[in-house]
């Protein structure tokens, strides 16, 4: 959860690089390193008159770090600040498609906190809707025979328990690859929301999908994702997921301080 929120405007100072500022700059000049390595320089390290500093770039999102600091770049517009945010939160709900909703964008809401209130309003939906189950092999010891013998490993198991059989058999399960995204996404997010409706969401989520397994790998269980007409109400929810983990999508931003970082150009795909 953050505990410092700093709003600026795309291009803007963001802190000196200066003593009275060492651990911010610390954090701000690693992650500049990173974004520069990377060609996209959301957070840029100057220099002008003798007076060193950090700006935003042209990207325009959110940065949270580890020691709790929340930086929200805004998009440079005629209006104030609601009305930047509001049209960086539109681009957001276009890029994932999600329904924009303005409720949902209070005056004292950031860009972060409306990006985890869209991704908690659509699990609860997919969970009232109800989640997609599979059928999965599963082995393990019963009392009874349920599914197929197997019949070397049940002699080697069960020599002095003749009680149990070890068998094979499917189970119908809520642990598949759509699932198990969501789970690490919510898991997350929640620990950054500083909302305590999104926070009440988002542990409705983990409990709704507490046998569902933690991803080994995000990446393979993005390419487990089938799109079919089942799948269809995954669409907006993962596609928010895949913003938050999928580096290839162009929004996720990392570094050794970062602990969530979305940013992107407005009017563009990254």
């Amino acid at each position: 959860m953050y505990t410092r929120h700093l709003c600026v405007s795309a291009g803007d100072m963001i802190a000196e690089n200066s003593p009275e500022n060492a651990e911010l700059a610390n954090m701000l000049g690693e992650f500049a390193e990173v974004c520069a390595a990377d060609g996209r320089e959301a957070v840029t390290a100057r220099e002008e008159n003798g007076k060193k500093y950090f700006a935003a770039g042209a990207y325009c999102g959110y940065a949270c770090f580890t020691d709790g600091t929340l930086l929200e770049i805004l998009p440079q517009t005629k209006g104030d600040t609601q009305a930047a945010r509001k049209l960086l939160c539109e681009e957001f709900c276009r890029r994932c498609g999600a329904e924009f909703d303005p409720p949902l964008l209070q005056p004292d809401t950031n860009f972060m906190e409306y990006l985890i209130a869209v991704f908690a309003r659509e699990s609860v939906k997919i969970i009232k809707s109800g989640v997609l189950s599979t059928y999965t092999s599963r082995e393990e010891n019963m009392h009874k025979v349920h599914g197929t013998i197997l019949f070397s490993e049940n002699i080697r198991r069960n020599l002095s328990h003749r009680e149990r059989i070890y068998v094979r058999h499917d189970v119908f399960t809520p642990d598949r690859a759509e699932n198990r995204i969501i789970k690490a996404a919510a898991a997350k997010l929640i620990k950054l929301t500083a909302s305590s409706h999104s926070s009440h969401l988002l542990k409705e989520t983990l409990s709704f999908l507490d046998e569902v397994k933690a991803p080994g790998s995000i990446t393979a269980e993005f390419s487990r994702c089938i799109n079919t007409r089942n799948t269809k109400k995954y669409s907006t929810i993962l596609s928010i997921c895949r913003m938050l983990f999928d580096k290839s999508k162009g929004t996720a931003f990392s570094g050794k301080y970062v602990s969530c970082a979305q940013f992107f150009t407005l009017g563009t795909e990254e």
